[in-house]
């Protein structure tokens, strides 16, 4: 019986981490991420200090690549306005510590309880990275709409800078709302108006919207015709959300669905666990047991930070 789980358990390990490396480029999402890294230290630089201000050259720091990628992109910061990356550290390590106690009551085997601890303590950066998900989600459903109030506006005055700060005065939902808000403030502020459409577009990492800030941007810095650009660009997207609708495309969706699976492994271990007094004497109380239980804590966390580095579709 407790070879059978053994074997049972391992091949669901492997089978989520198989699963989510042949959705993994690792080398090019390492590459993308600190180009967008590096562009959006200098808006910031420039936001501050001005252009040419003191200490632009350099890259991003760790906490400011995780500001960006949670606190950011999840637009937390709505529902609480006080989250930064270090009040999320601090969430996760209090998180850490009132798992620890019952786990290691329960295995009596530090290792694999600092595992299952720190896989427990995971579960707000999860939190924050779906929500990052179902933002970019919602803004790519209402993209065609949005582009078409910006087209309204250009055609009142040829200057998408002023659409986007009328656009405020529509109803364009959140997040876009707040993105496009703080993109406002920052050009009216100073920032040069390419770095803050990048830092907008680095907030929203969707591959519909970074085609849209790449068009307004070529259109700024050549002059084109702004009315025919937003007119092409609604109707290629009302063509493209057409046919996204047919075929029932949703990686956020899918995501939600693989970190259920992911949730239904743990408490199917423990119920193998804690229902079965020969496995649970085997994972509990032998060596043997607890070193394994440690290493496919190892394996769970191993496919837990696959997981996390799925790209996204390619369309």
């Amino acid at each position: 019986m407790s070879a059978a789980i053994v074997i049972l358990l391992l091949c669901v390990d492997i089978f989520i981490a198989v699963t989510a490396a042949k959705n993994l480029n690792i080398q090019s999402k390492i590459k993308h991420f600190f180009e967008l890294s590096e562009q959006n230290y200098q808006a910031r630089k420039q936001s501050r200090f001005g252009p040419g201000g003191a200490g632009r050259g350099k890259g991003m720091n760790p906490a400011e690549r995780l500001e960006l990628m949670l606190i950011e992109k999840s637009n937390i910061r709505r529902y609480i306005p006080f989250m930064n990356i270090y009040f999320l550290f601090a969430f996760s390590f209090l998180i850490f510590l009132a798992a620890y106690g019952p786990i290691s009551r329960a295995l009596d085997f530090i290792p694999s309880s600092v595992i299952i601890s720190g896989i427990i303590s995971t579960v707000p950066f999860l939190a924050l990275e779906l929500l990052a998900r179902y933002n970019s989600e919602t803004i790519r459903k209402r993209l065609a709409e949005y582009i078409s109030v910006l087209n309204r506006w250009c055609s009142v005055k040829e200057d998408v800078m002023y659409a986007f700060e009328k656009s405020l005065g529509s109803d364009i939902g959140e997040p876009l709302q707040t993105f496009i808000r703080d993109m406002v403030i920052q050009v009216n502020r100073g920032m040069d108006a390419s770095d803050a459409l990048d830092m907008l577009q680095m907030k929203i990492d969707n591959p519909q919207f970074k085609d849209f800030i790449i068009n307004v941007k070529l259109s700024l810095r050549y002059r084109g015709d702004v009315v025919k650009l937003l007119t092409n660009l609604e109707n290629q997207f009302y063509r493209f959300d057409e046919e996204y609708n047919r075929r029932r495309i949703s990686t956020y969706k899918d995501r939600v669905l693989i970190y259920f699976i992911m949730a239904g492994v743990l408490i199917t271990a423990y119920l193998f666990i804690s229902s079965t007094p020969q496995v649970g004497d085997f994972y509990l109380r032998s060596a043997e047991g607890k070193l394994l239980l440690t290493l496919f804590s190892g394996m769970y966390m191993l496919g837990l930070y696959l997981t996390a580095g799925i790209t996204r579709l390619k369309y």
